[in-house]
């Protein structure tokens, strides 16, 4: 019999729109949040066939007929299902392949990672109970993981050492190249040989719909960096197309038309532990399009609960927009500073927890919260910086009504007019991107550009925070050459034990193009002198030296991808721990 893969399967089902499809055979009228018609597979005189755009299925409560896109054109055009698919597949553009022997090949080899992958779960979970998994079981139930959710969920545990789940599945005439294509092990640079890809980690499987395990997580039991791994994509796998925990909590998805997204395995399991079973977790730091469209597939509504530090904050805002263009409703449940949602859980209880989600903020206010923390709405960088990331969310704002509320908002938060910021939105409309009418001729500046002249105007204010500044940067980390002579200039004086000051520093460089400049920063663009603002110019100059060399790297990669080379598992890991560290300072 022919079969199709679920790609396939996926990729036809989401350019084909169940309502479309239906209303070629039965007149649909719009109820409620779905549709409503008479049903053709029993004679009736009132409507009891119901069709669910959102979650892209039908429903007959007068004889029970229901299913997808598939089912409903088995039943209604007698077909089978590799018929229908071609029905459909031809309906849709979507192009079959030719089930010869290439494609047997394909299938077969998806097969052999999903055998492999369950054979190798199933090992590690032996691991994790067996007396050389002690350590990994104790950090797990210190951890305040039960045993039902460790079981439910299939953790596991990866031996240190090199080799052991290397010997354990050659024993079992496994082939090294089946490792590496299921992505179980990877050739060491360095001495030719077959090591496993986790190592004294504990282990996370990754289950598609269907319950198949397709990849895993591992996290160290200490501080080691990085702190988790992922397995490489594979033929079964990729990242963006898959959510951690869904197989698990789809029922409980369905039923409460509700999704929560966290960012991390730990939170999905101790939210699924005290009863918040509806979470999952995006494998990456942001939701992609395809994650939410398979979610759309089970929910009308989307809680966002990523961590309350700086990276999850931005993950957040950058998943927001295409929540909103899927036309899902969305709402973001806002944690205490320096929280995630295990430590929220365990450490405040399920009640609190609980009022969080009921608490949860719109897409609207969230943003604008966040916006108002990361910029400083003291100055008109700050401004600036704010209503021009607002600008897309209430450009696409269809009621007046609505949009005159947020505009309100936002003119009250910022000390702006709200006739201002409705002008320069209409001009925002027809292309033009300067906000003329809010701020005259202001440059939006990049935020390390910003951070340096803050660290400026700050050493030229006070003298003892100059030693904190200087023993964590160097003078190349400046990335404006004014800016590298102003702060070299202060170190200097400083270095001699001299007095520091605007006039002095002036004197000391004499450049009319650097002079002219440090009055412009003194008073325009240093609006405070607290220590949190030292810190995050800061960090925002090193996180920005490290986005260089991240970049470097990435080339590097797109470079040996491109030599169809394989890419050694020393430059993934230096992109890995790189990643890292941009995440913990930002």
């Amino acid at each position: 019999m022919v079969r199709y893969s679920e790609d396939i399967l996926d990729e036809i089902r989401n350019r084909i729109d169940i309502v479309a499809l239906i209303s070629e055979y039965v007149p649909l009228k719009k109820s409620g949040k779905g549709y409503k018609g008479l049903c053709p597979f029993h004679q009736e005189k009132t409507p009891s066939f119901m069709v669910d755009e959102q979650k892209q299925i039908f429903h007959c409560f007068g004889c029970g007929e229901g299913g997808n896109i598939y089912t409903f054109i088995m039943k209604i055009e007698k077909l089978n299902f590799p018929e229908a698919v071609k029905l459909l597949a031809n309906k849709a553009g979507v192009q079959l392949p030719v089930y010869e022997k290439q494609n047997n090949k394909s299938i077969q080899e998806k097969e052999l990672i999903f055998r492999l992958n369950g054979i190798t779960a199933d090992y590690y979970q032996k691991n994790l109970f067996s007396p050389q998994g002690k350590r990994a079981l104790n950090y797990l139930l210190k951890r305040n993981f039960s045993e039902e959710i460790i079981k439910k969920f299939y953790l596991g545990y990866a031996l240190p050492g090199f080799e052991h789940l290397v010997h354990f599945l050659t024993s079992k005439k496994i082939g090294q190249t089946d490792l590496f294509k299921a992505g179980l092990a990877f050739r060491s640079s360095k001495t030719g040989g077959t090591l496993d890809y986790f190592r004294d980690r504990i282990i996370f499987p990754i289950f598609n719909l269907q319950g198949k395990i397709i990849a895993f997580g591992g996290r160290v039991l200490d501080e080691k960096l990085p702190k988790y791994l992922n397995s490489p994509e594979t033929p079964v796998y990729y990242k963006a197309k898959n959510l951690y925990g869904l197989f698990q909590a789809k029922q409980s998805i369905r039923q409460k038309n509700q999704v929560i997204i966290m960012e991390g395995y730990t939170d999905v399991l101790i939210a699924h532990q005290f009863g918040f079973d509806n979470a999952v977790a995006s494998l990456g730091t942001a939701l992609t399009g395809q994650q939410i469209s398979l979610l759309k597939r089970f929910a009308d509504e989307i809680l966002i609960a990523f961590d309350s530090d700086s990276a999850g904050k931005s993950a957040t805002l950058r998943s927001l927009g295409l929540v909103k263009k899927a036309g899902l409703a969305v709402k973001i449940v806002y944690l205490p500073p320096d929280s995630d949602p295990a430590d929220i859980i365990l450490q405040k209880g399920e009640p609190f927890f609980a009022n969080l989600i009921k608490d949860a903020l719109p897409l609207f206010d969230y943003k604008l919260k966040i916006l108002l923390q990361q910029y400083n709405p003291a100055s008109s960088q700050g401004k600036v910086n704010i209503v021009k990331e607002l600008f897309s969310d209430l450009a696409d704002i269809g009621s007046d009504i609505e949009l005159h509320s947020e505009v309100k908002k936002i003119a009250e938060r910022l000390h702006l007019t709200e006739d201002s910021i409705l002008i320069d939105l209409n001009q925002y409309k027809k292309g033009n991107k300067q906000l003329s009418n809010i701020l005259t001729n202001i440059p939006v500046e990049s935020t390390h550009v910003n951070a340096e002249k803050i660290l400026i105007g700050n050493m030229l204010q006070k003298r003892d925070v100059i030693e904190r500044i200087i023993s964590d940067l160097k003078v190349e980390d400046f990335t404006v050459p004014e800016h590298r002579e102003i702060y070299s200039t202060i170190i200097n004086l400083f270095n001699k034990g001299e007095k520091i000051s605007l006039q002095k520093v002036m004197d000391e460089i004499a450049e009319p193009k650097i002079t002219n400049l440090i009055p412009r920063i003194m008073i325009r663009d240093v609006v405070s002198l607290d220590s949190g603002t030292i810190e995050r110019s800061i960090n925002a100059i090193k996180i920005y030296k490290l986005q260089l060399e991240l970049e470097k790297i990435k080339n590097k990669i797109n470079e040996e991808e491109k030599r169809k080379k394989a890419v050694t598992a020393e430059l993934l890991q230096e992109y890995q721990d790189l990643l890292y560290k941009i995440k913990t300072m930002e």
